[in-house]
């Protein structure tokens, strides 16, 4: 599987790149997290003080690293993990406002990164039927359902929108197997969907804090905190 969306050419990071990079790419989370929308090319040039120019270069760092995803078009976020900026497969509702998230994974991300308390609506396989959590004081509702991740992580960013749109929720192992057979695809990694929970938490939270670009050894490290090992999560 290779990527649909054109290459773009990535300014040369510097040291001080990285850093200034580093907290543009917490602003943006935490701008979208208080406000529940991306901030205007010209608002986040002034929050940043990096100006324009200099604000579409840093954007153009950060996708290169996997740090967010640009419209394949223009310098507009398209994706700030865990959040989307577009209407995707989860709603996220807060208090008084709303996130959407790509997958399920992504949406107990958003619930880290914002700190309050929030209901969840996906669907059952991307499908007809609506599944819902909720999650008060940081901890999910029990449930029993499970998650399966179709897309390795060692592929996810050759195109991570449609990774994500492969990662979603079900009631049990029949229904996976059923929906994998509907649909041709083979079998992925299932999980439970609170420990999916604790690891999406893991993952995301610190990008409201401040945020870094993992290492491989980052990655593996958190992945083998939940348990989440063998040759589909090699990377």
């Amino acid at each position: 599987m290779t990527s649909n969306f054109p290459r773009r050419l990535q300014p040369r990071a510097s040291a001080s790149d990285d850093a200034a990079d580093a907290r543009l790419r917490t602003l943006l989370t935490r701008q979208i997290a208080e406000t529940g929308r991306e901030p205007s090319l010209a608002e986040l040039a002034e929050l940043s003080g990096l100006g324009v120019g200099g604000l579409r270069k840093a954007l153009r760092r950060l996708e290169a690293r996997h740090g967010l995803l640009l419209h394949p078009r223009g310098d507009k976020a398209w994706v700030v993990h865990p959040f989307s900026l577009y209407p995707a497969s989860c709603w996220v509702q807060g208090r008084d406002k709303g996130w959407w998230a790509t997958c399920l994974y992504c949406a107990f991300g958003v619930c880290g990164c914002v700190g309050e308390d929030v209901v969840i609506t996906a669907r059952f396989g991307g499908e007809a039927e609506a599944a819902e959590y909720r999650v008060q004081d940081g901890r999910l509702a029990p449930t029993s359902d499970l998650f399966h991740f179709l897309t390795p992580p060692r592929r996810w960013w050759d195109n991570v929108i449609y990774a994500c749109a492969t990662f979603q929720p079900f009631r049990s192992e029949s229904d996976i197997d059923a929906w994998c057979a509907r649909h041709g695809a083979a079998r992925g990694y299932v999980i439970p969907v609170e420990r999916l929970f604790d690891f999406a938490l893991d993952w995301y939270r610190p990008h409201a804090g401040d945020w870094r670009a993992r290492s491989v050894e980052d990655k593996r490290a958190c992945f083998g905190r939940h348990g989440l090992t063998g040759p589909f999560w090699e990377i």
